[in-house]
């Protein structure tokens, strides 16, 4: 099931306009694989699986966040919680995934109106039942059966349940696990190949942990069709509440070496 392997690097390497796609795949990526019959399970809850090309390939640095982030504040540079800035935190979170072959849910989520009932699957968000992960919502007592106004531990206890029911399931390839799609990698498969959820204005709730697994939280959306540039800090389970959420399978931080986080 690899060949989205070298589909994937044909597109990053147009858009990036690189002279070749050889450093942009790991070995990590190269190596990773994941049975037919896994994949198509995990295509019920719109697991797309994808790359992030390597650090040494496409760094985080400022060239790479005027092509990504056209339309980001004056204050992606300035330092804003515990002395770093957005760049710093994205820039070292997004080491995480360089490298590695992840599972991205594609689901187009539908526009979010406060003390409305809307639910994910179609675009409108009236039919509960579209949303994939309805049963585990359940489970988790997230009672209003969307997959908004929730809170920190609600959101913990979510991805607890569907961590043990996959890998019971045997749906978890080795050293990964499900979890929040991390800030920077909503933004570069959005942009380039699902533009399609920037048609939304509702934010995403996501979040790095740095290396004493203090985590930090964003908010992410777009700013206009097809521009992910939208990312800020928020503090507040107001602000929570007022977010999405998009699932990700990555790979299990325990695999990362301590020098990949400098």
């Amino acid at each position: 099931m690899n060949g989205f392997i070298e589909e994937r690097a044909e597109k990053y390497s147009e858009f990036f306009s690189l002279a070749t796609t050889d450093d942009l795949m790991s070995g990590a990526v190269r190596e990773f694989d994941l049975l037919p019959e896994i994949a198509d399970k995990l295509a019920y809850y719109n697991i797309e699986w994808d790359f992030i090309p390597s650090h040494e390939s496409l760094p985080f640095n400022e060239t790479y966040v005027k092509q990504m982030y056209p339309t980001a504040t004056r204050e992606f540079f300035k330092s804003h919680s515990h002395n770093s800035s957005l760049f710093h935190h994205l820039a070292r979170g997004h080491r995480r995934q360089q490298g590695y072959v992840i599972g991205i849910e594609t689901t187009q989520k539908p526009i979010y109106l406060p003390k409305n009932r809307q639910f994910y699957g179609t675009r409108y968000g009236h039919d509960a039942t579209r949303d994939p992960f309805a049963e585990y919502m359940g489970a988790a007592e997230m009672t209003n059966g969307t997959r908004f106004n929730h809170n920190y531990p609600i959101l913990r206890r979510f991805f607890e349940i569907v961590n043990e029911d996959w890998k019971k399931r045997g749906l978890i390839p080795e050293g990964y696990r499900v979890t929040l799609c991390p800030p920077a990698v909503f933004n570069l498969i959005g942009t380039i190949f699902h533009p399609e959820w920037s048609a939304t204005e509702s934010l995403e709730v996501t979040y790095y942990r740095d290396e004493r697994g203090n985590a930090t939280v964003f908010a992410v959306g777009a700013n206009a069709p097809g521009d992910f540039s939208y990312v800020d800090i928020i503090e507040s389970e107001d602000e929570v509440q007022r977010t999405g959420f998009r699932i990700a399978l990555l790979p299990d931080e325990t695999r990362f070496d301590a020098n990949n986080q400098k």
